[in-house]
């Protein structure tokens, strides 16, 4: 069996027809757990995610607490929001989009975001990272890549970020995987690469949070 049409209204009507991870329109009801691992069919196991998440994210298994994670805050947001205008929502969730139609990039360009969680390590996310690059590049070969990282937790005493998020920033991003994105969005700062590189390589291969 698949997702019953009650279910897939209620999905749709929670989500207000919109992906929980880039809150884009028109939407795929996605099972977090696949049917093939004995995922089941209740709405507890969907989440509305548009056809490119669909693809960058959905096969991943690392990634599905966080598409629970999303898919909670954005039906609690869309909640809020019942008994008035969604329009502003809407405006407030849609930063990537108007971004890129502003640049001229919306059908040239894909977005991935990325949240490390606090008990993920350096290479735990430079390898998380890594896949949904390699997968945008090969499901949207001739597209943009722009990368969205989020951070959460992993601070020092003195409030910057402890050694791991601080490496795979400057170290791993900003000195590696920056040459196979258009842009990243990361805690640092804004960083644009006119001339991605779209040769990203077969594997990475970490050695003491060196890449290979």
């Amino acid at each position: 069996m698949s997702f019953t049409e009650r279910v897939k209204i209620e999905v749709r009507r929670r989500s207000a027809c919109r992906c929980c991870i880039c809150h884009k329109p028109f939407i795929e009801i996605h099972h977090i757990v696949p049917k093939s691992e004995g995922g089941s069919d209740d709405i507890k196991n969907a989440a509305p995610l548009c056809a490119g998440c669909h693809d960058i994210y959905g096969g991943n298994p690392m990634k599905r607490k966080q598409i629970k994670e999303l898919r909670d805050m954005w039906y609690l947001e869309i909640e809020k929001k019942r008994n008035g205008s969604l329009e502003k929502l809407f405006e407030e969730y849609q930063e990537v989009d108007n971004r890129l139609q502003m640049s001229g990039d919306a059908e040239k360009a894909i977005a991935i975001y990325h949240k490390v969680f606090e008990y993920e390590n350096f290479e735990t996310s430079a390898k998380m990272l890594f896949d949904l690059v390699k997968n945008a590049q090969n499901k949207f070969p001739n597209k943009r890549r722009i990368l969205y990282l989020d951070i959460e937790g992993h601070r020092n005493k003195k409030g910057g970020f402890d050694v791991d998020m601080f490496e795979l920033q400057k170290e791993f991003l900003l000195d590696f995987l920056i040459e196979y994105l258009y842009e990243a969005n990361i805690p640092f700062g804004v960083v644009r690469n006119e001339n991605q590189n779209n040769n990203l390589p077969v594997k990475l291969i970490i050695k003491g949070n060196t890449k290979c």
